[in-house]
């Protein structure tokens, strides 16, 4: 029995003794480290994401039967993925998820995690940048001129981005006053042509304008500007031409009008000189100066004339007393 005892307490002893001495390395984890790409691939149904890794250790030794804990957030750090692979013979794993159509834009966080018992844990995180479907427009042309009663047609194309699959209708804002606009069709699903017909009524407004071209989708809304210039039309032209020859004739009118009366003047201011000749007496005189009193009040001899005459009749009134 003691010689039992002596026993067991000797070997109780060398191992702690052999524990004392070992380099604490001997019973640390050993280290793990793990490679992961990303392989996305464009579908009908989205975008197909395939993770390929790879774990191994400090002497690049394959790891197999690891633990790989998969975590895949958007860009509002909503977790849209949760999966768990195993590493095979070669250390190697792979995992796929699917980003649908109507997902949001942005990154994508993806968290991967290998554990396995008398290792520690390697983390890798990778960072997919993902662009949703999309459509943009291009117009054949950027700027148009339009007359007054005229019409002018151009193509406006709803290109498809990311196999973009969705009906866009076509509308037009800032359109000037006495401009419609008329698409044919009005909705195309992308890619596709839209032909787009203005038209400029008699009194549409005259200048320059930028109106807009507006793309809108179930999911997407994009728009593009048209520089669009309005001249007078051959009909406007002719009424201008017209109104001119109108206001020219009139103002004629008025100088021939004037001038008329200027004569009227004058023959007053004669005739009045010829009645002072004629006759220097009293009464002769005095009606002189009545008749030029009437001739002032009915504006029918200027000013200047007027005074000048009436000086000349009181003088001849002075002298006939």
């Amino acid at each position: 029995m003691n010689v039992r005892c002596l026993f067991f307490h000797g070997i109780v002893l060398a191992l702690l003794i052999l524990a004392l001495t070992l380099p604490p390395s001997v019973f640390a984890a050993k280290t793990m480290f793990m490679q992961a790409t990303l392989n996305p691939i464009q579908t009908d149904q989205g975008v197909s994401v395939t993770i390929i890794g790879r774990v191994f250790n400090a002497s690049d030794v394959s790891v197999p039967n690891a633990i790989i804990s998969i975590q895949v957030n958007d860009p509002q750090t909503t977790s849209i993925h949760l999966a768990v692979a195993y590493t095979r013979q070669d250390g190697s794993f792979s995992d796929s998820f699917l980003i649908s159509p109507k997902a949001i834009g942005g990154n994508y966080s993806i968290f991967l995690v290998a554990d396995k018992p008398g290792y520690d844990s390697a983390r890798v995180t990778l960072t997919l940048i993902y662009l949703s479907p999309d459509f943009s427009l291009q117009s054949s042309t950027s700027t148009i001129p339009l007359h007054q009663g005229d019409t002018a047609n151009f193509t406006v194309t709803v290109l498809s981005l990311r196999n973009f699959k969705q009906p866009v209708n076509i509308t037009a804002l800032n359109l000037p006053t006495g401009v419609t606009a008329h698409f044919n069709p009005t909705s195309v699903i992308a890619s596709g042509n839209i032909t787009v017909t203005l038209t400029a009524s008699q009194s549409a407004a005259l200048g320059n304008f930028t109106i807009t071209l507006l793309g809108v989708s179930p999911s997407r809304t994009h728009s593009i500007g048209i520089q669009l210039t309005i001249g007078r039309g051959p009909l406007q032209t002719y009424y201008t031409i017209v109104a001119i020859g109108v206001v020219l004739l009139l103002i004629c009118g008025l100088l021939l009008q004037r001038r008329n009366r200027r004569v009227r003047r004058l023959a007053a201011a004669e005739a009045m000189l010829r009645l002072g000749s004629a006759d220097k007496g009293y009464v002769t005189a005095a009606a002189a100066i009545a008749r030029l009193e009437e001739l002032r009040a009915n504006s029918q001899i200027d000013s200047a004339t007027y005074e000048k005459l009436k000086r000349e009749y009181e003088r001849r009134l002075e002298r006939s007393k």
